[in-house]
């Protein structure tokens, strides 16, 4: 059963259990209101009621019955003035009753709605894409063909635009380079690539390459549907840094988000609407529970109902603001309470955005999407190195306490990897600053390519690295990092027709019994990159175990 079909399956189970529910509680509103027509219980009944309501308005429209929860807020509505007033007028009750007993009258469940599922995610493991190449220029073509595959994408390269074309429309590759004039055929490339963006299922980003500066030229790239444009001699590098980056954006890991909500059976409708989606949600009705969740899970937006007993979504989101560690996790308040003066209240105390119930899934997936997007820009401003877009020292210090505190706590395997290039100082002063950014951001480009997604890789210092491995031995780190650094020596730099390269030496070092904090993995592997440096360089080493004789 593929991932939709389960999904779908899923979601009808917790439909059909939803409606075969219904009657019960229907049947214990019409108890509560019986009740409430009792002087000696009816503050008690009165406020099981309202509660009852509120939460049929919030979730009927989700498991398809819209006109049912129509019906229960604007009971609900009445509930509270009742409760806000102290006072109920007997006849007004009676009238309620009726209402209430013919709540439900004929259940008519809408069809179900599917939310449309992402393209199948990539395998963990290192990301390859399929790269077309459209370039005239043999010397050209070959250095990019060959700075790519050191990358671990798959090239083809095409001399002609007549000969892409065919294949293209064929075979669609995930990314297409392109040279803007062919001078042979006596074509220019963008025209050719949006005639064939229209006849193809799905548009391919394309990079175009020209010595062209002229606004027509930039125009048709565009309509090409360009997503970088670089003028000849080409930096193959800042090529590679903008191709890396489009894919980063599309490549990313799920985003994740922790749903707080009283209603399990609604929390667990949200929560598989959300995976369709690729996103990844956790769920709990245990708001004693928030920290754990929080520490284990990391949410990068928290969804929260509000009126949940014993401790209110507003007060549970002034619990989670007193921690500074969760300052920054927005808190969005999902709830179907209508009143303006309660909604600016909670927005003011702790939130930081209100969705109401009843919401489609499609209102759902794409509220979520936005605002998850908007948390990981923001971290990633915060966290990342600018010049590389790797974790800063402080962040990748402490994803090795997460890793390791998982580790310790599942047995299941963690590596740690220190790299640092070979010479680097002397790139410098011979080829500037700017080349050494370029070689900085080129093995960060590598790292992030090599790496699954699972992983965690920072700039540690000026030239060093860390890249944290869970669920990968010594062994496997090993031959991952003998990959990487056979890939980086490959690679050329060119810097004012001068070409140099650059080399890397790692050191390894594995979660061990005996190993009870971050500071001893980092000492290992910084101890273990040592010796590799005083081994001669350019090669990966560790303090236990045989390495490997670079080659």
């Amino acid at each position: 059963m593929d991932k939709k079909t389960e999904i779908a399956a899923r979601l009808e189970a917790l439909r059909a259990d939803y409606a075969a529910r219904l009657p019960a509680e229907i049947a214990r509103l019409r108890e509560l209101v019986a009740l409430a027509l009792v002087p000696e219980s009816q503050a008690a009944a009165l406020q099981e009621l309202g509660q009852k309501l509120h939460k049929l308005a919030g979730s009927a429209g989700s498991f398809g019955f819209p006109d049912l929860g129509k019906q229960a807020k604007k009971l609900e509505l009445q509930v509270l003035d009742w409760v806000a007033a102290g006072t109920v007028d007997t006849g007004m009750l009676r009238v309620f009753s009726v209402a209430v007993t013919a709540l439900g009258g004929e259940l008519q469940i809408a069809p179900a709605t599917s939310v449309a599922l992402p393209p199948p995610a990539t395998p963990s493991g290192a990301v390859s894409s399929l790269i077309y190449v459209l370039e005239d220029d043999p010397d050209v073509a070959n250095e990019l063909c060959i700075t790519l595959r050191h990358f671990g994408h798959q090239v083809e390269h095409f001399g002609t635009i007549a000969a892409a074309e065919g294949e293209i429309l064929r075979r669609p590759p995930d990314f297409m380079i392109c040279d803007v004039m062919f001078i042979d055929e006596g074509r220019e490339t963008p025209e050719a690539i949006a005639r064939l963006q229209h006849q193809l299922p799905a548009s391919v980003p394309v990079i175009f390459v020209s010595s062209r500066t002229d606004f027509d030229a930039y125009h048709a790239a565009v309509r090409a549907g360009a997503v970088g444009y670089f003028v000849k001699p080409l930096d193959i590098i800042r090529l590679v840094d903008c191709f890396e980056n489009y894919l980063d954006r599309h490549r990313s890991t799920p985003y994740r988000v922790l749903i707080i909500d009283d209603d399990l059976a609604l929390a667990e409708h949200y929560k598989l609407v959300l995976g369709g989606a690729d996103i990844r949600a956790e769920v709990s009705n245990s708001p004693r529970d928030i920290f754990a969740l929080l520490n284990d899970f990391h949410p990068e937006l928290i969804l929260l109902d509000i009126n949940m007993p014993v401790c209110s979504g507003i007060e549970l989101a002034q619990v989670i603001r007193l921690n500074q560690d969760w300052l920054r996790v927005p808190i969005t308040y999902l709830s179907s309470e209508q009143d303006e003066q309660k909604r600016a209240l909670a927005m003011g105390r702790a939130g930081d955005d209100f969705l109401s119930k009843p919401l489609s899934d499609l209102e759902l997936v794409t509220a979520v999407s936005v605002r998850a997007a908007r948390s990981r820009q923001l971290s990633d401003a915060l966290d990342r190195d600018s010049l590389t877009g790797l974790l800063k020292h402080s962040r990748i210090k402490e994803q090795v306490d997460i890793e390791l505190s998982r580790a310790q706590r599942t047995g299941e395997a963690l590596s740690l990897v220190m790299l640092d290039l070979d010479h680097f100082k002397q790139i410098n002063d011979s080829y500037g600053h700017p080349a050494g950014d370029k070689v900085i951001k080129a093995i960060a480009h590598l790292l992030r390519q090599r790496l699954r997604k699972m992983d965690a890789v920072g700039r540690y210092g000026g030239e060093e690295f860390v890249a944290v491995l869970p669920r990968c031995t010594r062994a496997e780190a090993h031959l991952l990092m003998e990959d990487i650094r056979k890939r980086f020596r490959d690679l050329t730099f060119t810097v004012d027709q001068k070409i140099f390269h650059v080399t890397l030496s790692a050191g390894v070092a594995s979660f061990e019994p005996g190993i009870e904090r971050a500071e001893q993995l980092l000492q290992e592997a910084d101890a273990a990159l040592y010796r590799a440096k005083s081994e001669g360089r350019n090669r990966v080493c560790s303090l236990r175990g045989a390495d490997v004789a670079p080659v």
